[in-house]
């Protein structure tokens, strides 16, 4: 059938064998019928007007013809097509993917994963034997964190080095067989040791590309041991008088012995030991730093190296404390009297450092001040402004926008400059009838005023999973610190607003609203620099809280309000020019961003600034970043990718308008990255699971056999529709030429004409 379509003229392009042929036509069936009831007609009218007599035989020969041409002319006009829908052949492809990342260095000398890789091309040649099978050269591949295309020269010298510092086996993956081009893509032969550090679940992510996938192991008898030693969240500040406490983990890898040693040295020398013992392959240990003299310090956690150990990098681990002094100053005002007031006070007390100054309205011309429990004598008209000089957190509760309105300017110019926290508990008053809304602080709430509603249903505080704020982290367990929450007294009821501004965060939820959107109890808001936390339940310190059933007394509470009276405190430097690490440490390789705050000299944030960062490493390389203004005022960003590991020496500075703002200066501890050899034992079991999963098999670098014997190496091809208009026939249009003609050579001939 192809062929007579070729030959009457029409293109059907790739297709080489059809599946389906339809007519169709682009008036529609009822049209041809219509256009032949107008043309017929008067084809037999014409046909009448000849005044000959005609044999019988004559006449059903010229009407025959006439009535071909007739139906040819209304068939053409009614947009005549033909559907065709074939198979079209596609050129196949095989992708092989060698794995790049640092664990494929695991091995003795001269024998690592990476290098039983290497003779499955060398010895066993791979490439030869798939050509040879498929007819196809296979396309390749280097991958870690990204995919890399490689020359035959790069695997025939075999230039692949174990250098990524992550594996991704499903990005990679998804980002080859996404890709085939114009062809068909048989398979994907991996050869890796199944180890994936970073991106989606292989077992999840890759049985969904519907492709083979071949897994080529490293094989080979790995007898080798390991100690590793890690610190997942170093603490970046101290504060002077009080101890920081670390946590961390070990882990082992073949037989090593049950306990060991950890040395601790601060700036190279030695600090104290506290031993590490192993609850099968891993162990947790803590260690407590007193933060006795101020200063920036770099503390170092070391192991003991065994022989032949697969890798030393993740002996020891880095980070740097910075101990500053403490300067806590809290002002509080109430507009009635209330005992989370005087809870607080006593909190506060228990920190030597912390200083606390609570107003307290008890009528309309009578106010107290109470100074470190010292009360003082009643006055008409406090004097805010001069305690709000000092004060490094303003805690408001109950009080009238009245009382405060003077101070409004200095609270929201003092806290975008990062220089003053913000904490607003509930009154027995909503802020709307306190006179907030519309107000200059309305602003710096997490919440709408539209509607406030009290929802006087007791609950308890739910904290949603591990959080990332020190100061809410009442024990070292993250699921017992939740049950801890859990178990705190009930209060009495909460606000509930109409919505929660975008940016704000919940820090602890309620059990008041059951079901996906509970009611929130504390929230977290940024104001430029500065940060607001926002309670909207109470009492929030019942009496109750004295009779918790609990044996650890008065002191988590307190440690819960003085951090987060510290974090609110927000201790950046005084100066225009502030410099913001997302971590105290890095990892060489992977990059980090580093934020900059930028004030004028009125301490006010300022935009379209010039901002450049000046990096030292302990090499004394530098290099220059420049720093793109971000959506917040007054901040400026730029990515670091360290390429070292030791301390590097981070300098800002800033210039508006050609004059200098300022500068800045901090430190980074980077660290080799160890992630790779976090479980340094072959992935059997995944790429096991993955091959059988998708159709493929897994075999090991020293038999590849299987492997070579189980590609399909049949043709692809793709059902493809193309649309022919039959118009465009060359046989059509002499088929109307000859039809004419052949009517006028039989008149000729019969005598007729």
């Amino acid at each position: 059938m192809r062929s007579i379509l070729t030959l009457l003229g029409f293109d059907l392009g790739p297709i080489r064998s059809l599946d389906s042929l339809d007519l169709a036509l682009s008036w529609g069936w009822a049209g041809l019928v219509l256009t032949l009831l107008a043309l017929m007609p008067l084809s037999w009218f014409l046909y009448r007007f000849e005044d000959r007599q005609v044999s019988r035989r004559d006449r059903l020969a010229l009407l025959g013809l006439r009535a071909t041409f007739i139906f040819l002319v209304a068939l053409l006009l009614c947009g005549p097509v033909l559907l065709v829908s074939g198979w079209v052949p596609q050129k196949n492809k095989i992708a092989v993917m060698v794995d790049g990342s640092r664990s494929m260095s695991i091995g003795s000398e001269g024998d690592t994963r990476l290098d039983r890789i290497a003779k499955v091309f060398s010895q066993k040649k791979l490439l030869d034997r798939l050509q040879e099978k498929t007819g196809i050269m296979p396309d390749l591949f280097s991958f870690a964190e990204n995919v890399s295309p490689l020359s035959l020269q790069e695997i025939e010298q075999f230039n692949v080095k174990a250098a990524g510092n992550q594996t991704d086996i499903s990005a990679a993956a998804r980002n080859v067989a996404g890709n085939p081009g114009d062809g068909s893509l048989l398979g994907l032969v991996m050869l890796t040791d199944g180890v994936s550090t970073a991106g989606e679940n292989p077992a999840i992510a890759l049985p969904n590309l519907r492709t083979p996938i071949y897994f080529v192991g490293p094989g080979g008898v790995e007898k080798g041991v390991d100690l590793a030693i890690s610190i997942p969240k170093p603490p970046a500040t101290g504060y002077l008088n009080s101890n920081v406490r670390v946590r961390g983990e070990i882990s082992r890898y073949g037989n090593t012995a049950d306990s060991l040693k950890i040395t601790v040295t601060r700036d190279g020398k030695p600090f104290t030991e506290i031993d590490g013992v192993f609850t099968g392959n891993r162990g947790n240990f803590a260690l407590n730093i007193p933060c006795d003299e101020e200063g920036s310090y770099r503390f170092e956690l070391a192991i003991p190296e065994l022989p032949g150990e697969i890798t030393s990098e993740n002996n020891r681990v880095s980070f740097l404390l910075k101990v500053v002094r403490e300067r806590l100053n809290i002002l509080a005002i109430s507009g009635e009297p209330s005992w989370d007031t005087k809870f607080i006070l006593n909190a506060v007390l228990t920190d030597p450092n912390a200083r606390m100054v609570a107003w307290t309205r008890l009528k309309d011309d009578r106010w107290v001040c109470n100074r470190e429990l010292k009360p003082q004598a009643g006055v008409r008209q406090p004097d805010f402004a001069t305690d709000l000089k000092d004060a490094d957190v303003l805690l408001l509760r109950g009080v009238s926008y009245n009382f405060i309105r003077s101070l409004a300017p200095e609270i929201v110019r003092r806290l975008e400059s990062g220089n003053l926290g913000l904490l607003w508990l509930p009154g027995f008053s909503t802020l709307t009838s306190l006179g907030y809304a519309g107000s200059e602080l309305e602003s710096l709430l997490p919440v709408k005023l539209d509607r406030e509603e009290w929802r006087g249903t007791p609950g308890n505080m739910v904290l949603a999973g591990e959080t990332s704020y020190n100061f809410l982290k009442l024990t070292d367990d993250p699921v017992e610190n939740g049950e801890f929450f859990a178990t705190l007294p009930k209060f009495e009821g909460l606000f509930e607003f109409s919505a929660i501004k975008p940016g704000a965060e919940i820090l602890v939820s309620s059990t008041v609203r059951s079901g996906p959107d509970p009611l929130p109890f504390m929230l977290r808001s940024r104001a430029g620099q500065g940060n607001v936390i926002f309670v909207t339940g109470g009492p929030l310190w019942p009496a109750g809280f004295r009779l918790v059933p609990s044996d650890r007394g008065f002191a988590p509470y307190a440690a819960l309000m003085v951090n987060m009276l510290k974090w609110l405190a927000n201790r950046r430097e005084d100066a225009n020019v502030s410099i913001e690490l997302p971590a105290s440490r890095g990892y060489a390789g992977q990059p980090l961003n580093v934020k900059v705050w930028v004030s004028d000299a009125r301490h006010q944030l300022q935009s379209g600034a010039q901002v450049s960062i000046e990096i030292e490493n302990e090499k004394s390389e530098k290099t220059s970043l420049s720093c793109i203004e971000t959506s917040e005022k007054g901040c400026y960003e730029a990515s670091l990718v360290p390429a070292y590991r030791g301390l590097h020496k981070i300098q800002a500075k800033a210039r508006y308008q050609g004059n200098d703002l300022g500068s800045a200066n901090a430190e980074l501890i980077v660290e080799a990255p160890t992630a790779e050899f976090e479980n340094p034992q072959v992935n059997l079991d995944l790429m096991k699971q993955i091959a059988s999963e998708t159709a493929g098999i897994y075999c090991n670098a020293d038999d590849i056999e299987p492997l070579v014997s189980a590609i399909d190496a049949v043709p692809g091809q793709k059902l493809e529709s193309r649309i022919i208009d039959l118009r465009d026939s060359w046989v059509l249009l002499v088929l109307l030429l000859l039809l004419p003609l052949a009517e006028w050579y039989w008149r000729r001939v019969r005598g007729l004409s």
